[in-house]
């Protein structure tokens, strides 16, 4: 497996053109840019490369441990399930689980949950709204992506969000 991740994480760091990143980038790269897998996952996918030695994190930042160009990559590279799935089996039940089964909710009630989380940061409706309206159109994206965006413009942490917008992005 550490020969996969290997690649895996030559993969990405190709994909995004630096040898520098954040996790959370790191995470919407992952999942959200590139379609690898879910952002649990690709959290589970940042700590295993982590343990295995592959990238560093250091001072918020994640860098690859040793010189990935050297490694040849298929075209359109896309981990394989079985890693994926290895991922998962490999997590235990910690608190963090926890805390995203219960943030978990039905794909159709993705955009008034983060509505109601903009009001909690003090956001108006009617502003939340037009900027979500307003970055849809421009960016071409789903409503609750565009809805996360405006949450983190905010100031608001969109990490328990995350899995639930990526469902409702997967499933339309």
């Amino acid at each position: 497996m550490a020969d996969e991740l290997t690649v895996c994480a030559a993969a990405y760091f190709r994909s995004i053109g630096k040898d520098v990143t954040t996790p959370e980038e790191f995470v919407m790269g992952t999942s959200l840019e590139l379609k690898w897998m879910s952002p649990s996952d690709s959290k589970l996918l940042l700590s295993a490369l982590t343990k295995a030695g592959i990238v560093t994190q250091k001072d918020g930042y994640v860098r690859p441990a040793s010189n990935l160009g050297s490694i040849d990559l298929p075209l359109a590279y896309r981990p394989p399930r079985d890693l994926v799935e290895s991922l998962r089996s490999a997590k235990s039940q910690t608190a963090e689980n926890k805390a995203s089964a219960e943030a978990r909710t039905d794909s159709s009630d993705v955009f008034p949950m983060l509505m109601e989380r903009a009001v909690e940061a003090g956001m108006q409706r009617r502003d939340f709204i037009q900027n979500c309206n307003r970055i849809q159109k421009r960016l071409d994206i789903e409503i609750g992506v565009a809805a996360l965006i405006v949450l983190r413009d905010a100031g608001a942490d969109v990490s328990p969000y995350l899995d639930a917008v990526y469902r409702s992005v997967v499933g339309s």
